[in-house]
């Protein structure tokens, strides 16, 4: 009889201490984490959360971290992201950016720096720190502690996410292009150009997809600007490569990533003409 109560005491007070260790470290754990984060880019808030993996940003450690897909989309930015590395890669307006899950070094032009808060996945998604990213995309950025406030102003060669290709949703200026599908051929100043196939690829370990887009010119070295809609007029935006091939013609490689839930239904083609200025010159529905 002694010996079962001295057992059960014993268990009890295990018991105790082990319940105690774990709160006190899931406690510690979220004291660092702050959500509820709101963003905004040259005054305009950032919305989060517009479908189902759409997390918003959140503190950690007194820094800001942020989707880095949604950030470096509004610093006009285009990414990449390598799995096998772990590593974000970040590119446009002169400027390229490394940075690694879970290391404090990233490199922006080749040039080390050192993060105080380093890229981290969470639910399956990336995370990189906000001001990090923005300064050294030549943003400005504020904090207002009393509201949980980001306020990013953008350099004046970066406009607001789609203002420099003419259109998109909302544009009063949309040019007249004839609707075109998959497969069917568009000319334009002598260069002859499809796109034939698109395809979506999951990605193993995180929430995004890979988008392919596959077609052929007759441009040697020809690149042409293309953005992808879904069907509620989300976009991604990516470049159109030509490459070698075995025939007479040029394979026209695009690809960037996207949601899980982004499900393509257009997409505009766009190139530059003789007086440099953007022109749209396709509008392939799927």
């Amino acid at each position: 009889m002694k010996k079962s109560k001295a057992f059960a005491l014993r268990f009890f007070i295990y018991s105790f201490l082990i319940c105690s260790l774990f709160l006190s470290t899931t406690l510690f754990s979220n004291a660092s984490i702050s959500t509820n984060v709101k963003v905004y880019i040259d005054g305009k808030l950032m919305e989060f959360g517009r479908e189902a993996n759409d997390p918003g940003p959140y503190i950690k450690e007194g820094r800001t971290l942020i989707p880095f897909r949604r950030i470096f989309e509004a610093l006009d930015m285009e990414v990449l992201w390598d799995a096998q590395e772990r590593m974000v890669t970040a590119t446009g307006n002169g400027i390229e950016m490394k940075l690694y899950i879970g290391k404090t070094n990233a490199y922006v032009n080749g040039e080390e720096k050192t993060l105080d808060v380093p890229a981290e996945i969470t639910d399956g998604r990336t995370f990189v720190p906000l001001r990090f990213v923005s300064e050294n995309c030549g943003a400005k950025v504020d904090w207002e502690d009393s509201t949980k406030s980001v306020y990013i102003t953008l350099p004046k060669e970066i406009e607001s996410p789609g203002k420099e290709m003419p259109g998109g949703p909302g544009d009063i200026n949309v040019p007249v292009v004839e609707r075109n599908k998959l497969g069917d051929k568009v000319t334009y100043n002598g260069m002859t150009f499809s796109f034939d196939s698109i395809e979506l690829v999951d990605i193993p370990g995180i929430f995004d997809k890979r988008l392919y887009i596959k077609g052929k010119t007759n441009a040697e070295g020809s690149e042409l600007l293309i953005r992808i809609f879904d069907k509620t007029h989300s976009s991604v935006k990516t470049v159109a490569y030509a490459q070698n091939s075995e025939s007479s013609t040029y394979d026209l490689i695009a690809t960037t990533y996207v949601s899980k839930s982004f499900v393509p239904a257009y997409m505009f083609v766009y190139t530059y003409d003789a007086n440099g200025k953007l022109v749209q010159i396709a509008d392939i529905r799927f």
